[in-house]
């Protein structure tokens, strides 16, 4: 929990991704985003400001996405950072900072059930 900061601070904090130090820039396109996001507007709409200046272009917390090795493929699923993605799809962008966390196929078929591509495992 922050104490005392200012509305304009970054909580440059994620529950999985926390440990993880290497950040990269990740093509938008190579993400899945299986689940619907719910936006707040104004949340969006002041991340693509704060992604706008300079001084502050950088300070977004970079998005947790499970890396899963299945079958000799590559795949990436992003859940959550949901308000980071549309503002960053929404300026244009083809990159969006993230981790990348090594993620079984069985836990992604776990959150998605019969929508997984991962059906024998």
């Amino acid at each position: 929990m922050t104490t005392g900061s200012s509305k304009n601070q970054v909580d440059n904090f994620s529950i999985h991704g926390h440990s993880i130090g290497e950040v990269y820039n990740i093509p938008m396109t190579a993400i899945n985003r299986p689940i619907p996001s719910i936006l707040d507007r104004e949340k969006v709409e002041g991340m693509k400001k704060a992604m706008q200046t300079e001084e502050q272009k950088d300070d977004l917390t970079p998005i947790d996405v499970h890396h899963v090795q299945y079958k000799g493929e590559d795949y990436y699923f992003a859940f959550g950072g949901c308000h980071r993605w549309a503002a960053h799809k929404e300026l244009g962008k083809e990159k969006i900072r993230g981790k990348l966390i090594n993620t079984p196929p069985s836990m992604i078929k776990n959150y998605l059930g019969a929508s997984s591509p991962f059906k024998d495992v």
